[in-house]
């Protein structure tokens, strides 16, 4: 006798008042401290938006940005990419090498920039005075004019760094050992394989690192705000977002501060519409 199989039944519908229910707390979450304060910023900014894309202050802090993001991408980008080729491995030496360089990461970044901070103090840091002794003239490069940028851009290089290594070493442990065995096998030496093999791989891992490089730059400035309150001397550090705090709280012109937001806003929504959708994509390779 054949066993007669139960039809399954039809799961049952959650009422909507359940799912409303669950949803309520991160719904009124966002609400009260994402939406509210968004829609607050079109409505106080909007009237002033042509004030701020006119103001010589708004075009001094994104000529500032732009310098600031082509020091730091590509720096934090490439040391993160040749530490992860360094590192690369399970030899123990190479592990520890590992946790070292990112250790950084792991250090809430006002922690970081106040230990970089007791370095470079322009009276008693030990690398003050010791720049000073090595150049033969008082140096002191978060007050310089001319090296404060440069040098808070190396902090978020150092600080950062790490974490695009671990990306970077996710990228090559994905990549086929038999390319490179084929390739030693032809007699291609170090450097046809880490440009003939490991960087075209790495595209979407490259692609993906840059992008999140990038935005972390633009919306990172606590490190700032520690090593150089004002922005520096002349305002020489003061990128975007430090400009909009500056405005909003230091001079309390809440308005205008609003206006930058909108600007700052649509940026990474461009950057967001460009950079998500290849993300996605995805680039393969194949035989």
């Amino acid at each position: 006798m054949l066993s007669q199989r139960a039809t399954p039944r039809p799961p049952s519908r959650v009422p909507w008042w359940t799912i409303g229910l669950f949803l309520a707390p991160t719904l009124v979450f966002l609400l009260v401290f994402t939406y509210l304060p968004i829609g607050y910023a079109l409505l106080e900014g909007w009237p002033h938006l042509k004030e701020v894309l006119r103001s010589p202050d708004t075009l001094r802090a994104a000529r500032i940005t732009l310098l600031y993001t082509f020091v730091v991408v590509p720096s934090t980008v490439l040391l993160g990419l040749v530490s992860a080729l360094l590192v690369e491995g399970t030899t123990r030496v190479k592990l520890f090498s590992r946790a070292v360089l990112f250790h950084p990461v792991i250090l809430p970044m006002v922690a970081f920039a106040s230990m970089w901070l007791y370095f470079l103090n322009p009276t008693s840091g030990p690398l003050t005075l010791g720049l000073s002794a090595l150049l033969g003239r008082r140096v002191s490069p978060l007050t310089d004019v001319d090296l404060t940028l440069y040098t808070v851009a190396a902090v978020a290089v150092l600080k950062d760094f790490g974490l695009y290594m671990l990306f970077f070493l996710a990228g090559l442990q994905s990549i086929p050992r038999q390319l490179y065995e084929a390739a030693l096998v032809d007699g291609a030496g170090a450097w046809v394989r880490f440009t003939r093999i490991t960087l075209p791989l790495l595209g979407p891992t490259l692609f993906f690192v840059g992008v999140f490089a990038t935005m972390t730059a633009l919306r990172n400035v606590d490190h700032i705000w520690i090593l150089t309150p004002q922005g520096g001397v002349t305002g020489e550090a003061e990128v975007f977002l430090f400009h909009i705090y500056m405005v909003g709280f230091f001079y309390y012109n809440l308005p205008k501060a609003s206006a930058l937001s909108i600007l700052f806003f649509f940026l990474f929504t461009l950057i967001a519409l460009i950079s998500i959708p290849r993300i996605e994509k995805g680039i393969y390779y194949a035989d």
